[in-house]
């Protein structure tokens, strides 16, 4: 069962909150995702990652905090990037309402890599500052272990299924909404090494189309089997991260 907020009433949360006071609390971005994605790719996987979760732990799940920290995609139009003291607000005034409220595990992850460190950052100062707990689910490696590994099964390589945007992500979306996907042919961009190379300058010079993969490898059987394990593995995560809590109180 998930108790999603935006869909409740406030006596709902009271009562729900004799039950549970877990609660799930998602990040992503608005950002390019190149020609055949929309720029509400990583809060469309986020929510989606959320809900499958909440449900596998009987919790909470929040409303997706969105945009996010993606000055590496300003140089795309419709790109929206927050500082990273708003987003660190932002994320800050979610979590000390939740407290508020009796939520007493805060457990918070991104779909979104940009957002990594900070929220890392000021997840540590909060759960030293609230008497609620407050965590981030899982690391960046370990998703894109669960992601990598999930699009092996199928024969796609590391840099097939991409960094951003493509052929994981377009999976992902051909899962849960396929409607806003469009055409993939031509869309393939960059299939090097990132490590060999440096974003400072942002994601278009490295990739002119804001694709970092081959999303014309992309379907819809990797897409269920990619969100599945991408759920096993943040639920994994925050289960065993409150079973930890619950054996140190």
């Amino acid at each position: 069962m998930v108790f999603e907020l935006t869909k409740m009433t406030w006596q709902d949360v009271e009562e729900g909150l004799e039950e549970s006071s877990l609660v799930v609390v998602p990040t992503a971005s608005v950002e390019q995702h190149g020609p055949h994605l929309p720029l509400s790719v990583d809060a469309l996987r986020a929510r989606e990652l959320g809900r499958r979760v909440a449900a596998e732990l009987d919790c909470f799940l929040a409303p997706v905090v969105r945009p996010g920290m993606s000055d590496h995609h300003m140089g795309f139009p419709g790109t929206i990037s927050l500082s990273e003291e708003t987003f660190k607000a932002v994320v800050r005034d979610y979590c000390e309402s939740l407290a508020d409220h009796g939520f007493t595990d805060v457990a918070l992850f991104t779909s979104h890599g940009g957002n990594t460190d900070a929220l890392v950052e000021i997840a540590e100062q909060l759960d030293a500052d609230l008497d609620s707990r407050v965590f981030v689910a899982g690391d960046r490696e370990g998703m894109m272990e669960a992601r990598t590994s999930a699009m092996a099964e199928f024969g796609v390589t590391p840099e097939q299924a991409g960094a951003h945007a493509g052929a994981a992500e377009t999976a992902f979306l051909l899962e849960t909404n396929p409607e806003l996907v469009e055409p993939t042919d031509g869309a393939t961009g960059y299939l090097g090494d990132l490590s060999e190379v440096s974003l400072d300058d942002g994601i278009r010079s490295v990739s002119e189309n804001g694709v970092l993969g081959d999303p014309e490898r992309a379907t819809l059987e990797q897409g269920g089997r990619l969100v599945e394990s991408c759920a096993s593995y943040f639920a994994g995560e925050i289960e065993a991260e409150t079973a930890e809590l619950v054996e140190s109180r």
